[in-house]
């Protein structure tokens, strides 16, 4: 594997110095007469810094970080841990924007963040912050790890914002080309979830699949590309899609539960299932009781990260999620961090430790304290998405040189080949023309339960978890995305 660094870009100033030679005979000095030839042409220009897009300034460039505003949630009378802060969500951020400036800043330029907010249980608040951060301030784009409505992604590309996003997104959207994500899209996911299992013994060309998906435009999409790939391959589909856009829950159930038994009268050998965990209970419930056979497609934001997992339900627990997010544990060890992962844990800890009372533990939640059985304390795990993303801008805005635009940064991230990425698709990845998300490849977790009242075991591990929390155990080997 490459060595892989954090890159900060410093800009370097030169001047021509002019010096007097002095005589060393008889204590007398010669003065050089000034020449009186024009300059070379040949001698560099520095180019003068200037305002050359929205949101940057000949000093500065001020950049959007979209957060979930926890305190409103925790005003609507929702548990959050107390450590778990919108503060804290911001700094995850500016920890990094602290080291650039504190260096130089990129080509000379200070960053600026903006805070951007969003209260995922009060759809209005998709609107605000959309219009906080195109019309109310002057941003040159908007960063977020993962969470962010695709409402409120939409409303941004419409008005023309540029948005890095660390999550799963729609291939539309990253098509608009002001969009750069580290998940593969949707649609992708769908394609190469369903041709990892159809390299399988278990595939028997011209037996039935089912696909269970929703009218969402990115699940909808995922779900017809697993249908095409299928199709492509010689198998008969039978594909149901729920109505998810009545944000009717009691209505999603039935429609899951009533879904199983349709795969069962077609004869479904293996069910795949694009719908996110928070409509698939009454599916699940029903698959269980028939016995049939399903895997999830991580094709929603959240949805089989180890971040999303760990709140999984106990529906989910014993399915197989075909993924690009990396996990911690085969089951009996902790995967240890690759070389930039590594950096990536030292330098959260260094930022948090003394915040947390104790440095990261893989597979803790964000923001979380936990104390196992034994009286363990093990403290929240880095944020991989932010480090990734973060490398990923710093890169970026470095190669689009001293008066970047949003166009020259998106298009010198998409001539970033390869990237290092944290607890995503093996650890590497890279970008292209035509091509603006990171990840390349996806491989199989099976959902397995572990709370704090689980004993560790002999390998010091949580029922194959690596944290006393829901997780997702490695089954499988990554399949390259083709």
């Amino acid at each position: 594997m490459k060595k892989s660094r954090f890159i900060l870009a410093v800009l370097a100033s030169s001047a021509l110095i002019v010096a007097a030679c002095g005589g060393s005979d008889g204590g007398t000095t010669e003065t050089e007469a000034p020449s009186t030839e024009a300059p070379s042409t040949d001698a560099p220009v520095t180019e003068e810094r200037t305002a050359s897009d929205i949101g940057v300034t000949a000093d500065t460039i001020k950049i959007g970080v979209a957060i979930s505003d926890l305190e409103a949630i925790r005003a609507m009378g929702i548990s959050i841990p107390e450590t778990l802060t919108t503060k804290h969500l911001f700094d995850r951020w500016d920890v990094f924007v602290q080291k650039w400036n504190a260096a130089g800043g990129i080509n000379g330029r200070m960053i600026e963040l903006f805070q951007l907010v969003w209260n995922p249980l009060d759809p209005s608040t998709f609107d605000t912050l959309c219009a906080a951060a195109t019309v109310d301030n002057e941003l040159f784009m908007v960063i977020n790890g993962t969470g962010l409505s695709s409402v409120a992604r939409k409303c941004l590309l419409d008005a023309g914002m540029p948005i890095m996003y660390g999550d799963v997104m729609s291939l539309s959207e990253l098509e608009t080309g002001l969009a750069i994500s580290l998940a593969a899209p949707a649609e992708v996911i769908g394609s190469a979830g369903v041709n990892a299992w159809i390299g399988s013994p278990e595939a028997v060309a011209g037996s039935t699949v089912g696909i269970l998906s929703n009218n969402s435009p990115a699940v909808q999409a995922a779900g017809k590309a697993a249908e095409q790939t299928l199709i492509d391959a010689g198998f008969t589909v039978e594909l149901i899609e729920m109505n998810s856009t009545g944000g009717d829950s009691a209505a999603i159930n039935e429609e899951g539960a009533a879904a199983v038994g349709v795969f069962q009268a077609k004869g479904a050998t293996r069910v795949f299932v694009a719908s996110p965990f928070t409509e698939n209970t009454g599916f699940w419930t029903a698959a269980a009781s028939a016995g049939l056979t399903f895997s999830l497609l991580d094709t929603s934001s959240s949805g089989c990260s180890a971040f999303g997992l760990s709140r999984a339900p106990a529906a989910a627990v014993g399915s197989e999620c075909i993924t690009t997010y990396d996990h911690m544990t085969d089951g009996e060890t902790i995967r240890p961090d690759t070389a930039f992962e590594a950096e990536c844990r030292t330098f959260f800890d260094e930022s948090f430790e003394a915040y947390f009372g104790n440095k990261s533990y893989p597979g803790v939640p964000a923001g979380q304290i936990l104390t196992d059985t034994a009286g363990k304390v093990v403290s929240s795990d880095y944020a991989p998405q932010e480090c990734a993303l973060a490398n990923i801008l710093n890169l970026g805005l470095t190669a689009a040189g001293v008066n970047p635009t949003r166009a020259s940064t998106l298009a010198a991230i998409l001539n970033l080949s390869e990237v290092p990425l944290a607890v995503l698709a093996g650890g590497s990845g890279g970008f292209a023309p035509g091509k603006a998300y990171a990840s390349n490849a996806v491989h199989t977790v099976i959902v397995t339960a572990a709370t704090v009242d689980t004993p560790a075991d002999a390998n010091g591990l949580y029922n194959g978890c690596a944290a006393p929390v829901n997780c997702g155990v490695v089954i499988s080997d990554w399949v390259p995305i083709s």
